[in-house]
C-alpha cells in the first residue's frame, strides 16, 4: 500500500477515528463489491433486449482525470481503486495489470530486479535502463486516458483490443473497464491449417490456453481472424459490434502482430469508426526492424495532418496524407514505445472498404506530396 499524505490541522482523536472507521469501510466495500467487466456487459445486453429499445445517442462521456497524484490529500492507493475521504471510484490499471499477469506493467516491477540483481532482464546490453528489463510501463498512460472509464457509473461503452495472445491482457482490461463491452480479435484461434491466409494458422492456438477462453467465445465476444483483413474487420464491425442498442465504440487497442503496417492499418480503420473522445492506442512500437516504419513513416504523416489547415487557393500544395483521418484527431500523446491518438468531437463515420485500407503512402512518407520539402 502507498500512501500519499498531506499535514493537517489536528481535528481531536474522536473525529481521527470516525474517519478512519469511514475509510475502513470503504476499502472493504471496494474489495468485496467489484464486478468484473463481462458480468456487467452480460445485465447491460440484457436489459436492452428486454426493454427493446436502442442506447441513447447522447451518451454523457467520462470525465476526465485532472488532478495528479500530488494534488491529493488523505488519500491511499489501494488494490483495484482510490480510497480517501471520499471514494473517487477509478480503479488501479498497475494493481490489476499485476493480478492478472499481462507484461503491459511488468517494466515497472522488474526494473530494480534487473538493474540491481541481474534478474528478470530482457535485453541487458540496451543503453537506456528502462528498456533493459522484461515487460512494459504502460501503466502510466492508460490511467492517464482510461482512469475515468474504470468508474462503475461511467456510461456503457465498447472497447477492442486487436491481438488476445493468452488473454492476459484481455482478463486485465475487463476488470480495469467495468463498464466495458470488451472485444478482442486473435488470429491463433483460426483452424489448424498449413498457411498463415487469414482462414487457418499453422502455429498452435495461444488463446486457448486463457482459462475462460471457450466463455469468451461463448460470449461472441472473442472474435478469431486476421486483425489485418479489412474483409474480415468489417464483417466484425457490422454484424457483431454495430448492433442495434449497442453501446458506442469509444476504445481500440492494437496489441497484434506490432507489424508497422498492420499498425497502421489498425489506425485506419479503426480510428474513423470511434467514437468523439474515444481513444486508440498502438503498443510495442519499440525500436525494431518490423515496428521502425510506423514511428518513421507513419506517425509523421498523421501528426502533419492534425495541422492541416490546406489551401483552397492552391489545393495541391497542401494536401493530407490521409484525408479520411482529417478533423477527426484532437491529440497525439505517445510515451514509451506506446502511443495514443485521440478523437476529436467530430462525428464517426462509416468508411467503404477501399477508404478503410492503408493507401500506398501510409509507411512511405515521400508519396505525401506535402511532406516534401517546401510544401510543410
Amino acid at each position: 500500500m502507498v500512501t500519499l499524505q498531506k499535514k493537517r490541522p489536528q481535528r481531536g482523536n474522536s473525529l481521527l477515528s470516525h474517519a478512519l472507521a469511514f475509510a475502513a469501510g470503504l476499502i472493504i466495500h471496494s474489495l468485496v463489491s467489484r464486478e468484473d467487466c463481462g458480468d456487467v456487459v452480460l445485465k447491460e445486453i440484457s436489459k436492452n433486449k428486454s426493454k427493446n429499445s436502442p442506447a441513447s445517442t447522447a451518451l454523457r462521456p467520462p470525465q476526465p482525470l485532472t488532478q495528479s497524484l500530488s494534488d491529493v490529500s488523505g488519500v491511499k492507493l489501494v488494490s483495484g481503486g482510490w480510497v480517501g475521504e471520499t471514494e473517487t471510484k477509478e480503479l488501479n490499471f498497475y494493481d490489476i495489470g499485476l493480478e492478472t499477469g499481462t507484461d503491459k506493467v511488468q517494466g515497472q516491477k522488474n526494473l530494480h530486479l534487473c538493474l540491481k540483481e541481474g534478474k528478470m532482464c530482457n535485453e541487458p546490453k540496451h543503453v537506456r535502463e528502462e528498456c533493459q528489463p522484461f515487460g512494459h510501463f504502460y501503466h502510466t498512460l492508460y490511467q492517464q486516458k482510461l482512469g475515468s472509464y474504470s468508474h462503475k457509473d461511467a456510461e456503457p461503452f465498447q472497447f477492442l483490443e486487436v491481438g488476445f495472445f493468452n488473454g492476459n491482457g484481455y482478463d486485465m482490461y475487463r476488470k480495469f473497464l467495468p463498464r466495458g463491452e470488451c472485444h478482442s480479435i486473435e488470429i491463433s484461434c483460426l483452424p489448424h491449417g498449413d498457411k498463415n491466409d487469414g482462414k487457418t494458422w499453422p502455429w498452435g492456438n495461444f488463446a486457448e490456453k486463457n482459462p475462460k477462453y471457450q466463455q469468451y467465445l461463448d460470449e461472441n465476444l472473442l472474435h478469431c481472424g486476421d486483425a489485418n483483413d479489412v474483409n474480415y474487420l468489417m464483417d466484425v464491425w457490422t454484424k457483431e459490434m454495430k448492433r442495434p442498442g449497442a453501446p458506442p465504440l469509444k476504445v481500440v487497442v492494437d496489441d497484434g502482430s506490432h507489424e508497422a503496417a498492420h499498425m497502421a492499418q489498425s489506425v485506419l480503420f479503426w480510428l474513423p469508426r470511434i467514437e468523439p473522445g474515444g481513444f486508440l492506442f498502438v503498443e510495442d512500437i519499440q525500436p525494431s526492424s518490423v515496428a521502425n516504419a510506423f514511428t518513421t513513416q507513419f506517425l509523421p504523416q498523421i501528426m502533419k495532418d492534425l495541422h492541416y489547415c490546406g489551401d483552397k487557393d492552391k489545393p495541391t500544395e497542401d494536401e493530407a496524407c490521409f484525408p479520411t483521418l482529417v478533423g477527426m484527431v484532437q491529440s497525439i500523446h505517445c510515451e514509451m514505445h506506446i502511443c495514443v491518438i485521440e478523437r476529436n468531437q467530430a462525428p464517426a463515420k462509416e468508411l467503404s472498404l477501399e477508404e478503410s485500407k492503408l493507401p500506398t503512402n501510409g509507411l512511405d512518407l515521400k508519396k505525401c506530396k506535402s511532406m516534401l520539402p517546401g510544401h510543410w
